[in-house]
């Protein structure tokens, strides 16, 4: 039989757990390490042996968002017969989430606005990836027939984008509503 502290997940584990909550509850500017390292229940030696600096933290806990998300993309249009229904299979699946309490917005877009400057490497990770996003949006547009298959990508990653943003003042249940609406609009005009 294993002991408690065996199945105790490593420091690094339960530093990055706790890192990814605090940043996205409260602000990566505004968590300092020494609460990381006490919510985590771990040594500052702990963090630095794990992550060389709080940047290097940032840049672990953004990148298994970004794999988060994808994986959570790939899960949500799986099972739509076509690339058109995988679109709005995609636009279902963020209006959900918006719709749950837990979500306060996407945590790579609110680190991307605690990092304006485009060298700093958060901004660049955060650009990186929803390169990626609009991109895969465009993909799907493109092989669903769409004329500016680059347009609706980039409409529906503003449109995506722009609800995470509104949830503060609006509230969930509403930025989901228009973008569902707004979404529907723009498929009827810009797919086949």
């Amino acid at each position: 039989m294993a002991s408690a502290a065996a199945d105790r997940p490593k420091a690094a584990e339960r530093i990055q757990t706790a890192a990814k909550g605090l940043f996205y509850r409260q602000g990566i500017r505004a968590t300092g390490v020494e609460e990381v390292c006490r919510a985590a229940e771990a040594t500052k030696m702990s963090l630095y042996r794990a992550y060389p600096s709080k940047d290097a933290l940032v840049a672990a806990v953004l990148c298994e968002d970004a794999a988060a998300y994808d994986a959570w993309f790939e899960a949500a249009t799986a099972h739509a017969p076509t690339p058109g229904a995988k679109l709005r299979a995609a636009v279902e699946a963020f209006a959900t989430k918006l719709e749950s309490p837990e979500y306060h917005g996407c945590p790579l877009l609110l680190a991307q606005a605690e990092f304006p400057d485009p060298a700093h490497p958060t901004h660049r990770l955060v650009a990186e990836h929803k390169t990626r996003m609009r991109e895969a949006l465009a993909g799907l547009a493109r092989e669903a027939g769409a004329a500016r298959p680059e347009l609706l990508g980039d409409a529906l990653a503003i449109l995506i984008d722009g609800a995470w943003s509104t949830v503060p003042y609006m509230g969930g249940a509403r930025a989901a509503e228009v973008l569902r609406r707004t979404a529907a609009t723009i498929f009827r005009d810009a797919l086949p």
